[in-house]
């Protein structure tokens, strides 16, 4: 018995790698050609983990029921209901919450979610393949919850230092990295919006004004939201 991994992105190549690493057979499938019957996967696999984009999903599951492949399958979203997956007969979610930006991943200490209790055996026959710490079960809301969480505490974080990067490299100025790790530990140290200083904090029309003419046309409307965002969120501390 093998397992079926499939797709080939960020997180198909760690778990690639992780299945290689573990010595445990698997194939690994596109499913871009399965409504054509091309490439399907054995009907011996002990299941499927679909690691593949949302917006794929649906395709993979219409092929799966078209040929009628009665193998486990989950996908690996965490933004997609498990309802998405309800045509097939034996459908669950594996979700690992984490950002994976390349093969080499700490798998042991990673969180990661099922969905769908019926599938019980084959998450912890997959976990014991690949020398993973037991899951958590967890509903679709709450798994997109958790998602959208982690949008903000990778996806906007990440986003903000790369701004915070280009500005630099626009200015031609030094580097101030010390003032961002220590902002960033005080801030998950503590509530970080009572920790909150700046212009916008302080409601300094003046230097806000000053900012926004400093600042590259691109950079003016992520300021000037950024900045208005802090004031309201301190107002509302204030109401309470």
């Amino acid at each position: 018995m093998i397992w079926t991994l499939v797709g080939h992105g960020q997180l198909g190549s760690a778990l690639q790698e992780r299945f290689a690493s573990c010595d445990v057979p698997f194939e690994h499938l596109s499913a871009q050609s399965w409504l054509k019957g091309v490439g399907l996967p054995s009907h011996k696999s002990k299941g499927i983990v679909l690691a593949i984009p949302d917006r794929y999903i649906p395709n993979a599951v219409r092929a799966l029921v078209q040929y009628n492949l009665q193998i486990p399958v989950f996908h690996c979203s965490g933004a997609t209901p498990l309802d998405v997956l309800a045509p097939l007969p034996h459908a669950g979610v594996w979700y690992p919450l984490h950002s994976f930006k390349n093969a080499e991943v700490a798998w042991d200490t990673r969180t990661i979610f099922w969905e769908n209790p019926a599938l019980a055996s084959t998450f912890e026959d997959l976990h014991k393949d690949l020398s993973l710490r037991s899951g958590s079960w967890l509903d679709s809301a709450t798994r997109g919850k958790y998602h959208l969480a982690a949008v903000w505490a990778n996806n906007f974080s990440n986003h903000l230092v790369a701004l915070y990067q280009e500005y630099l490299k626009y200015e031609g100025l030094e580097a101030m990295d010390e003032m961002l790790l220590e902002t960033v530990k005080a801030g998950l140290a503590a509530e970080a919006k009572s920790l909150q200083t700046g212009p916008a904090r302080r409601l300094d029309s003046a230097t806000l004004a000053q900012h926004m003419e400093m600042l590259p046309a691109q950079l003016q409307p992520i300021y000037q939201a950024l900045s208005e965002s802090i004031a309201r969120l301190d107002a509302q501390q204030d109401e309470l």
